[in-house]
């Protein structure tokens, strides 16, 4: 071998070596390509309502808190959904999809809907369930879900929170709004917890007695309304028996925005009340 070639052969050697070099360094040093979103998995969400019926081929109506709300189906699901009847209560689980050019609208995609039965619940009683409230005047049906307390049931709009251990129903938007239920001995006295009522809602203002009309139109078969007004906000007094149970509700109410939606949502929710 010559001089010059042999130069030559050590050169194009070199030049091999720093281009596989050059090469690993830039697959090294790349970023990695960033998740696509779309790929992630969607929220899977649950709720409860009134199933309403069919809307087409691949839709359904449930009514969701009061609201009548569509959802889409596969073949899977409008399968189960058309051996319902109309107001069947319903658990179901569903996931949200962008609508395409939109940016607030969403298509609710159900992936699961199953009935629920008077069965399935502890008491016997179907999870959830329309109750009548009196709004600004006007009546309407509102959903609420089934609570358990200490002997007995009630309903429960998605505004309250339920307390079981405590019996305590309040409201999300302010814990302050809250109801204290007491379930009542078979041998308690009426006059007895008048003078307690009485001597504890005196310390907040002068007691007063509902007038029957205001009962009668809120919570009927109450044997006791008291209420006193203070200043900074109103407590209540009442005793109902509810399938020859007596039952006592310390309502208190601060003076606020929400009072106007919070004592007739509460007395709906009370008037619910199913002894166990």
């Amino acid at each position: 071998m010559n001089k010059s070639r042999g130069m030559m052969t050590l050169f194009a050697a070199v030049l091999l070596t720093l281009s596989l070099s050059l090469t690993a360094c830039s697959k090294t040093d790349s970023p990695a390509n960033p998740p696509d979103e779309a790929a992630q998995a969607e929220e899977t969400k649950q709720g409860t309502g009134q199933f309403v019926g069919l809307m087409d081929n691949h839709s359904v109506e449930i009514v969701v808190n009061g609201e009548p709300t569509a959802f889409q189906m596969d073949a899977s699901i409008a399968a189960i959904a058309e051996g319902l009847a109309p107001n069947e209560s319903v658990e179901f689980e569903y996931v949200e999809k962008a609508i395409d050019g939109e940016d607030t609208l969403k298509q609710l995609f159900l992936t699961k809907l199953v009935r629920v039965s008077q069965s399935d619940s502890p008491v016997g009683l179907p999870a959830t369930k329309q109750l009548e409230v009196e709004l600004e005047g006007m009546k309407e049906a509102r959903n609420a879900n089934l609570a358990e307390g200490n002997g007995y049931a009630l309903y429960v709009f998605d505004i309250f929170t339920f307390d079981s251990k405590t019996d305590t129903l309040s409201m999300n938007y302010d814990p302050n709004y809250k109801v204290k239920i007491v379930k009542l001995p078979s041998d308690y006295k009426t006059d007895e917890l008048l003078s307690e009522a009485n001597k504890q809602l005196s310390k907040n203002g002068q007691v007063e007695e509902v007038q029957s009309d205001v009962m009668d139109r809120f919570m009927k078969d109450t044997s006791v309304f008291l209420e006193a007004v203070g200043n900074d906000l109103t407590q209540q007094y009442i005793v109902k028996e509810i399938d020859g149970q007596g039952y006592a509700f310390e309502l208190i109410i601060p003076h606020g925005e929400a009072t106007e939606g919070f004592v007739p949502l509460a007395y709906a929710t009370l008037n619910s009340i199913v002894t166990k």
